[in-house]
């Protein structure tokens, strides 16, 4: 993923940042699929999207750390 990208992410909520989740695991099984079948020799491309995946659940995370803190009224 693209740093314009991904600094487009920050402003998604929780709910729209797991409906990307969502897209990106999808995108993944297909690419396995495919790769499986031989018909994409780009392997890199997986490790990218797990990338994405592992990056679209540090923000989830992140913002709901961040909601808790808001509600607790600690720091």
């Amino acid at each position: 993923m693209k740093k314009q990208d991904f600094d487009g992410l920050k402003d998604l909520t929780v709910q729209e940042l797991e409906q990307k989740r969502i897209e990106i695991a999808r995108r993944l099984f297909e690419q396995r699929v495919q790769v499986r079948l031989g018909q994409v020799k780009n392997v890199r491309l997986l490790r990218n999207l797990r990338k994405d995946i592992a990056q679209v659940n540090t923000l989830i995370q992140q913002k709901r750390t961040k909601n808790q803190r808001g509600e607790n009224g600690s720091r």
